[in-house]
């Protein structure tokens, strides 16, 4: 498989800067608040939902009926949606499960009903911010690492047997690039100083989080890419 990306990976990773400073905000809200479990467990009483996944269906189905998943957004609910023109790779479930566990380690203990609208929002937010950056990533960034490939046979014919095999492993450890994800790292904890957020935070966040569901993201765009699935 060849690729035809044509922006350079220094552009791309400028661009996808710009989406890291809405995410840290986003955190930086949402820590105040107490994890809140509640929110998240599920409930006989609404289908075996939890208080978020009923929420985020409300909202999510009136985007949809207004036609905003027409375009290849993607939804962050489990649940079916009118009008949805659905996009490849899609971790939104993976993201959503990273998330909660994130919170659970960063958030002030305690589970407090009347914080749950407060928290619901703020999650709707990072999620849709973290969505965003990592798909976005997913589907650019592994294309063009692999159109760079091409000039090193030795690599580029690991980065074909990975694909071949559809090994996710193998190619997001032939993916990752540990000084871009160290330089990336140092610009997260200067911007969380301004974004009131503790650097550690912003720091775990990426490190746990966005980056390895990024390259998981651009592993799986490598392999649904060399399908013809995209």
């Amino acid at each position: 498989m060849r690729n035809t990306a044509t922006v350079p990976l220094p552009t791309l990773r400028q661009q996808l800067a710009g989406r890291e400073d809405p995410i840290l905000r986003a955190i930086a809200h949402r820590r105040r608040l107490p994890f809140d479990g509640g929110l998240y467990a599920e409930n006989g009483l609404r289908f075996g939902m939890s208080r978020f996944e009923f929420k985020l269906y409300g909202r999510e189905l009136r985007r949809a009926l207004a036609g905003d998943y027409t375009r290849g957004e993607r939804p962050l609910g489990k649940l079916w949606l009118p009008r949805v023109k659905r996009s490849l790779p899609n971790l939104t479930q993976d993201i959503r499960q990273a998330y909660v566990s994130f919170l659970r380690e960063i958030c002030p203990p305690g589970d407090d009903p009347k914080t749950y609208d407060a928290a619901f929002v703020r999650d709707l937010d990072a999620l849709w911010f973290l969505s965003e950056r990592i798909h976005e990533a997913g589907t650019s960034v592994g294309r063009t690492k692999l159109e760079n490939a091409d000039a090193d046979a030795d690599t580029l014919a690991a980065y074909e047997d990975a694909i071949g095999r559809k090994d996710v492993p193998g190619l997001m450890a032939l993916l990752r690039d540990k000084e871009q994800e160290d330089a990336v790292t140092v610009r997260v904890r200067s911007k969380a100083i301004a974004s009131k957020l503790d650097p550690d935070v912003a720091e775990y966040l990426f490190r746990t989080l966005v980056f390895p569901l990024t390259l998981k993201a651009e592993a799986l765009d490598l392999i649904l890419a060399s399908s013809g699935g995209t």
